[in-house]
């Protein structure tokens, strides 16, 4: 039976029921319509908040992983600096010292110091007010007890640190708030200068300086600033002397808040979305409640008066109904939205991947903030409803015989529009995605052709990103060489594996042309750009068209070469990205390699008469930070009958099992030991074959690559 005809025959029995049958009728049908239709705009707004929140998340873990990077770069650097002088004579001629003291008299002050809008404290009458610092020089500061003259050579090797700290400051100034170092024996050097530290203080006491000297390596710490009482995180290692001794730790604070700087939430979620920096502490299994860290909060209290007081740690509650599911997922690295309560409020969480002890975002949305245009749409609806009934009380009589004339003549352009979807559902359903339905009754049904249109277009443009996406991974896979070119007393060989369609990790086989001869031995390239995806893989390809231009013009002129390439990544590629490389020049008839390294480090070079592996260190940092970046030559590699020179990507001894364990440089060692007998070919694929199983069947965290370069007898 047609729907004009059951239409017809509801209308006439309605108008033989009673009054009261009359509206109980009319109520029930225009509330089921407007339920469903409130469930649909539910399921559409919260999939497309999924959708949403997925793409932030990834977003996020690229900018945190960014800053992170940064950070840790710097903080490595700067230790270099201050154990690099600490292991020189003081200069003869020291640059001006200034002391705490000096900032706090006009007369001694550096000529630079200036009111800082990024540095502030709270004054007496608890208002927020600039302290003034001094970009050019650093301040110095004596611990209580510690005498001038017993230290006067600390300080002075100490003086000439400003342009170590501006250096690495200039690189994220936004992001870094103060960088300085303790001696054991009592200095402490800060930048930029400033004064008015309390006189209690003695930096040897605070729980950075500790941690970093119990640990003897890289701590992370949520601390309370001395100066300003904001809430900082803190990064901080150990330095140490010529002789090994420990000499003190080097840090720098960054205040948390500039980690959300570039978290782009909606307008609508902005005040109430809780957006998170985690950390998942694999190894505390058995202690449910200390899991899952909380190490950033954008609505975390951001002052604290007191410096003395340690920030306590705070963790998420593994009890609420859900969590589980959430723990499984961040122990696995995979990223996820799922809806559970937080804070006893119902809550779309979205987490990020996770790669080992590696901070990842979350963000948290409570759900009613989701489906607010659905609840008021349904508010809408029943504030209609109840309009209607009040009115159909009073046309009843007169709607009855009109109702069956519009049953016949108008039902029409209702069941045409559902016929209409029903028609192109099924098409896109077999895949024609250029479905489309053109609906002009009444807004709601306008609004659900719409939607089925909006629906139809995004499903089109997926599917051509998925093509597109197998289309790129096949491009670059062609940018990758064929095989392993012929080299007299060398066996090369390369391989690489990408964790995603398309991947950052690049290595290469350059024949250069020298005296209009093409050299037998061809010039050597590994390298790794940053994060993964399309915009890492374009990346890639630039850097590559433009190594073999500058090779084809440079020819064994190292330094010039890595230096432009290192220019031309700045200006033309955007600063989410940097790029590490190898490059070398093989010397057959000297059995030499020439090499530089930009941030790519360490290579492995065993020798086969010591039967031992040694690290080579990096000669500069990585390409496409800083343009006006040096780039040192190591010296020459040369080569016995069976040395063998591994370069390879982090993604080797940073791959990590289903526990989370890396597989560390020192199994590296101990591989390339094993299969030093083996020729290249045999070399990368048993490392291959030692990852995959490593790994137990989980898919790589990240793009592996290696260059084997193994010395024939």
């Amino acid at each position: 039976m047609k729907f004009r005809t059951k239409l017809l025959i509801l209308l006439l029995t309605v108008t033989l029921l009673p009054l009261a049958l009359s509206f109980i009728a009319q109520l029930t049908s225009i509330q089921h319509f407007g339920n469903k239709l409130a469930r649909d705009t539910r399921t559409l707004l919260q999939d497309n908040a999924e959708t949403l929140l997925l793409t932030l998340t990834a977003h996020y873990g690229q900018i945190l992983k960014r800053d992170r990077d940064m950070a840790e770069m710097a903080l490595r650097i700067q230790a270099q600096a201050v154990e690099t002088r600490l292991a020189a004579r003081a200069p003869e001629d020291p640059p001006p010292v200034y002391f705490a003291s000096d900032y706090q008299s006009p007369p001694q002050q550096p000529e630079d110091l200036t009111l800082s809008s990024k540095h502030q404290q709270i004054d007496t009458k608890g208002q927020k007010v600039p302290i003034p610092v001094s970009y050019t020089q650093q301040v110095i500061y004596l611990a209580p007890g510690v005498g001038r003259q017993e230290v006067n050579q600390d300080i002075l090797r100490l003086s000439t640190m400003p342009q170590v700290y501006r250096t690495l400051h200039d690189i994220q100034s936004e992001l870094f708030l103060w960088q300085y170092t303790t001696l054991e024996s009592g200095v402490h050097s800060s930048y930029p200068g400033k004064g008015a530290y309390p006189s209690d203080y003695d930096p040897r006491e605070r729980l950075w300086y500790e941690q970093a000297v119990d640990r003897q390596g890289r701590i992370e710490q949520i601390m309370t600033d001395v100066s300003t009482g904001n809430m900082i995180l803190t990064l901080a290692t150990p330095v140490f002397s010529r002789d090994g001794s420990l000499a003190g730790v080097t840090a720098l604070d960054i205040d948390y808040r500039q980690f959300f700087a570039d978290w782009q939430i909606p307008d609508a979620w902005a005040d109430t979305a809780h957006c998170m920096v985690m950390v998942f502490h694999q190894e505390r299994q058995r202690l449910l409640k200390r899991k899952l860290e909380i190490l950033l909060h954008n609505q975390r209290e951001g002052q604290n008066r007191d410096w003395r007081v340690p920030v306590a740690q705070k963790f998420l509650d593994p009890s609420e109904p859900g969590m589980d599911r959430i723990i499984q997922d961040i122990r696995a690295g995979r990223s996820g939205v799922r809806k559970i309560p937080y804070q006893g409020q119902e809550s779309l969480w979205a987490y990020g991947s996770r790669t080992g002890d590696e901070p990842f975002p979350l963000v948290i949305v409570p759900y009613h903030q989701v489906i607010a245009q659905a609840i008021t749409t349904q508010e809408s609806i029943t504030r209609q409803i109840g309009t209607g009934l009040a009115l159909s009380a009073l046309l009843t009589v007169l709607a009855v015989a009109f109702a069956v004339f519009l049953a016949i003549r108008r039902s029409r352009r209702i069941t045409q529009p559902v016929m209409q979807l029903a028609e192109a559902a099924s098409r896109l359903a077999e895949g024609d995605f250029d479905a489309r339905v053109n609906i002009r009754y009444c807004r709601e049904l306008d609004v659900l052709g719409d939607m089925f249109n909006d629906l139809s277009q995004r499903l089109k443009e997926r599917e051509k990103m998925k093509q597109s996406l197998e289309l790129a991974r096949i491009i670059q896979q062609h940018l990758l060489p064929d095989s392993s070119p012929a080299c007299p007393g060398f066996d090369l060989c390369g391989k690489s594996i990408y964790c995603d369609e398309t991947g950052g990790d690049y290595y290469d086989f350059i024949v250069l042309g020298r005296d209009n001869q093409t050299c037998p031995c061809p010039a050597l390239a590994l390298g790794d750009v940053s994060g993964h995806g399309i915009g890492t893989a374009l990346v890639m390809a630039t850097a590559r068209a433009m190594l073999h231009a500058l090779a084809e013009r440079e020819g064994s002129n190292l330094e010039t070469l890595l230096s432009e390439l290192n220019s031309s990544l700045c200006r033309d590629t955007s600063d989410i990205y940097f790029m590490t490389l190898f490059y070398g020049l093989l010397d057959c008839e000297r059995s030499t390699l020439d090499w530089i390294s930009a941030g790519h480090a360490p290579l492995f070079l065993y020798r086969q008469s010591e039967h031992r592996v040694d690290h080579l260190d990096s000669s500069g940092i990585p390409l496409g930070i800083m343009e006006e970046s040096s780039f040192d030559i190591p010296a020459p590699i040369t080569f016995a009958p069976g040395d063998i020179l591994l370069i390879c990507s982090d993604g080797v001894w940073e791959c990590t099992n289903p526990e989370g364990e890396m597989f560390g440089t020192g199994q590296v060692d101990e591989l390339l030991q094993e299969l030093a007998n083996r020729d290249a070919a045999g070399i990368c694929d048993g490392f291959l074959d030692v990852l995959d199983r490593f790994r137990a069947g989980q898919a790589p965290g990240d793009d592996i690559t290696l260059l084997i370069i193994k010395a024939l007898g």
